[in-house]
This record gives structure tokens, C-alpha cells and sequence, in this order.
């Protein structure tokens, strides 16, 4: 039986995520935050989170495909973007996961977890680029 324990907020900027600085990482690395499991988390490029009570470790490194509608503009179709994470059980190898934000799958799993994605940051605007990292 696989458990949701993660709900992921991805930002592909640094804009309103959780600082690296963020002390508790288990490896004390400047890029590691710890999140509580079952609570959405924010988590920037590059970044691991360290999911509490669990062995599981979520990396978030990229996005692509990014075909979002922007909040200025009336689409016929939301748009979707394809995130690229790597997921591991404590000091286990890191496997490759692919989720989207609008189509299947949004969710990703490793072991008896799953990773759930609820969104992605910031939301695209006409005309200007959403800059990466």
C-alpha cells in the first residue's frame, strides 16, 4: 500500500520558496531543507528536501515543457510543464521521476511513498520569461 506523505509546491525561482540556509539538512549541505511529512513544502532547483520520519530524500532538477497559460491571457487549455525530480530512500540511488501539473501523472513513488505535485512557481505572465535558478 503506497502512502502519500509529500505535497510538493515546486519553485522554479528562488521567489517564496524555503531559503537553502534552512538548518537540519542531515548532511548539514547548504541546498538540503527538512519538510514534515503530509505538509506542502516549497523546494527550489536544485534543492533536496528532507521528508521527517521518513527515509525518503526529494530532489527537484528542472522543469520543462512548460506550456502553462499565462494569468494574463484567456486560453482554451491550462497548459501543462514536466517537472524532473530524483527520489531516494535514505543513502539508496537516486531514481529519475517525472510529473506534471495539469496531466498524469502528478504524483510520483519511491518505496511505499508517494510524491505529489500541487503546483508549480511563479505562474507565467505574457511577455515575460520566468527566469531559472
Amino acid at each position: 500500500m503506497k502512502r502519500t506523505i509529500v505535497a510538493a509546491m515546486i519553485g522554479m525561482a528562488g521567489m517564496g520558496c524555503v531559503t537553502p540556509s534552512q538548518p537540519g539538512a542531515p548532511d548539514g549541505g547548504a541546498t538540503g531543507i527538512r519538510v514534515e511529512a503530509g505538509k506542502a513544502f516549497d523546494i527550489a532547483v536544485g534543492q533536496e528536501a528532507y521528508v521527517q520520519g521518513t527515509p525518503i530524500v526529494v530532489r527537484f532538477r528542472g522543469a520543462s515543457d512548460d506550456s502553462r497559460c499565462p494569468l494574463n491571457v484567456q486560453c482554451v487549455w491550462a497548459g501543462n510543464a514536466v517537472i524532473q525530480l530524483g527520489l531516494r530512500q535514505g543513502k539508496g540511488a537516486e531514481a529519475d521521476a517525472r510529473v506534471n501539473t495539469t496531466l498524469a501523472p502528478k504524483s510520483a513513488s519511491v518505496g511505499a511513498y508517494s510524491v505529489r505535485l500541487i503546483g508549480l512557481k511563479p505562474v507565467p505572465r505574457a511577455g515575460k520569461p520566468i527566469a531559472v535558478g
